[in-house]
């Protein structure tokens, strides 16, 4: 039965919201270039209905969950998560974000979104399918500034800027009986929901941040960068220095430390052994909160 209707709902999801088009686009010319910037690299989760869920934060609020889905041509973000932000839309449900914050370091600014919650998101949240709670969708217009890598034996995405603006999206509005239907989906969902006893996942728990960039040399996990005044630099760690073991684990690679610190949650410790200069260290981060 779980199987039947997470597969419903896939192909609900991949059918994207129906309420947007895209104006014509001009085609880029086979030979054109385009400018590339260093990759960045995004955490994402694989959440129990196999979608890709990245976090966000909007106008510095949040993080919120995002499925990041090349079949929706906007950024949508959930009514709900409107209202609790303060987003002003207007008659025809689209919004402007000051900014928008993936988790990992990439922003954009003067976002056009629509606020409004899919039925696809709506009915999955209603069953408990995802495992969380999802508060929208990570649409073209958004997606379309990065060339983005999916490994799925990472436990991250590497997601490069392009010097490329999407074209704008043009409303097609749609007729009385379309919404209609898409919000009796919504409720039959509610529905299922309910008879099958399935309830919604929990609410996010926000993962701890620490402000560090590392990057894998000669087998080992070396720290590239250290942000400033970010817990990990407020705990002297420092470029250069070789991780070598968390929670008294050792760790050797990249995958190994994202897995050991991907549950401490904000304001809880986390204890690093360290080697600089050739002697060992041991420091200890307070886990922040935010990107």
């Amino acid at each position: 039965m779980k199987r039947f209707w997470s597969l419903t709902l896939l192909v609900l999801l991949a059918s994207g919201p129906p309420t947007v088009a895209w104006a014509d686009e001009p085609q880029a010319k086979a030979d054109e270039p385009r400018k590339e910037r260093r990759p960045v690299a995004v955490p994402y989760r694989l959440i129990d209905t196999h979608h890709v869920m990245v976090r966000a934060k909007i106008n510095g609020k949040g993080p919120f969950n995002f499925i990041v889905d090349t079949g929706c041509p906007v950024l949508i973000v959930s009514t709900q998560v409107g209202k609790k932000i303060g987003l002003q839309a207007d008659a025809k449900s689209w919004a402007v974000l000051d900014k928008l914050e993936l988790e990992g370091g990439l922003s954009q600014e003067k976002v056009k979104c629509r606020v409004e919650t899919p039925f696809q998101i709506d009915g999955m949240n209603s069953m408990g399918l995802p495992g969380v709670e999802l508060h929208g969708l990570l649409g073209y217009t958004v997606i379309a500034k990065y060339k983005m890598e999916f490994d799925f034996k990472d436990r991250q995405l590497l997601w490069t800027p392009l010097d490329f603006d999407p074209p704008p999206p043009a409303p097609l509005g749609g007729s009385k009986n379309a919404i209609a239907n898409l919000e009796a989906m919504a409720g039959l969902m509610k529905i299922v929901s309910f008879l099958t006893g399935i309830k919604p996942g929990p609410p996010p728990e926000p993962r701890g941040f620490f402000g560090i960039e590392v990057a894998e040399k000669d087998g080992k996990i070396v720290v590239d960068r250290v942000l400033a005044r970010s817990p990990a630099a407020e705990a002297g760690l420092m470029p250069g220095d070789r991780i070598d073991e968390v929670e008294g684990q050792q760790v050797e690679t990249t995958a190994q430390l994202l897995a050991a610190t991907a549950k401490i949650t904000p304001d809880r410790p986390l204890g690093l052994t360290v080697t600089r200069n050739g002697e060992k260290q041991s420091l200890k981060i307070t886990a922040g909160r935010g990107l």
